[in-house]
């Protein structure tokens, strides 16, 4: 099987190889393609492979960006560090994905799935072409500003100027990190599947944080977390036990 792999971390081209080649000793592995440009041009000039493993997040954008340019017909299982919203889009077809850290039995799994489609590539195309038309009609971006009623007009917030989202009582509240904060009429689930998940963390029920205005990371009872902001010196977050090894990964991306 040939197998090519889109993936901008070279740690985690490393372990996928690793896993492939312990579970299949004949597979031929493609280097990886680190963006959208390198994966264009590749498919572009290489006969379409056996399988596609693609990290969704590249440096350049998503990959979904660059299989739509080339119109591969090749099975896709998609990759990823978090469970985006986005991936309800491949619950509707028969593409795979796996959340990193990949583990074994499950790359086994969508692997043996693939496999089984072999007898019907047309339909595999097929369902490639219905995901990829969802992502576009779904305008697949993370949110970068919000307008906000503001006096007798209305003002622009910028995503990049948020220190933390927080509950207020029944109010979904943004606070600044230059000291204000704005309410705005979302629920934190919401505001979870809009916000770029590279740059902002749901710790609890409670709390959304982006990662440039995290001061520190203690550690608290019962293995929890205990998270301190730089421009809100008073608010200690707490991070559940079930959440906190999410989050220290995350910070070591």
């Amino acid at each position: 099987m040939n197998i090519l792999i889109i993936e901008d971390e070279k740690r985690n081209f490393n372990r996928l190889r690793r896993l492939l080649e312990r579970l299949d000793t004949t597979c031929c592995i493609e280097r990886p393609l680190a963006s959208i440009a390198e994966s264009v041009e590749w498919l572009h000039t290489h006969p379409a492979p056996d399988l596609i493993l693609a990290d969704i997040r590249l440096s350049d954008g998503l990959s979904f960006d660059a299989l739509r340019q080339t119109d591969t017909a090749s099975p896709v299982i998609f990759t990823t560090a978090y469970d985006e919203y986005a991936i309800q889009a491949f619950k509707f077809n028969s593409f795979d994905y796996l959340l990193k850290p990949v583990r074994s039995d499950e790359l086994a799994a969508a692997i043996n799935k693939v496999r089984r489609q072999c007898a019907a590539p047309s339909a595999s195309g097929e369902e490639l072409r219905q995901l990829l038309e969802y992502m576009r009609r779904s305008n697949y971006r993370y949110r970068e500003r919000f307008l906000l009623p503001y006096r007798d007009g209305y003002v622009s917030v910028q995503v990049k100027d948020i220190s933390h989202i927080a509950l207020d009582g029944r109010a979904t509240r943004l606070y600044m990190k230059n000291g204000t904060a704005e309410s705005v009429p979302y629920s934190l689930d919401e505001l979870e599947n809009q916000l770029n998940p590279d740059e902002f963390f749901r710790v609890n029920r409670q709390y959304l944080i982006r990662i440039d205005s995290i001061l520190s990371v203690n550690n608290w009872f019962n293995s929890r977390l205990k998270v301190h902001l730089k421009k809100y010196p008073g608010e200690e977050i707490v991070v559940s036990r079930e959440r906190a090894t999410a989050l220290k990964e995350w910070l070591d991306r």
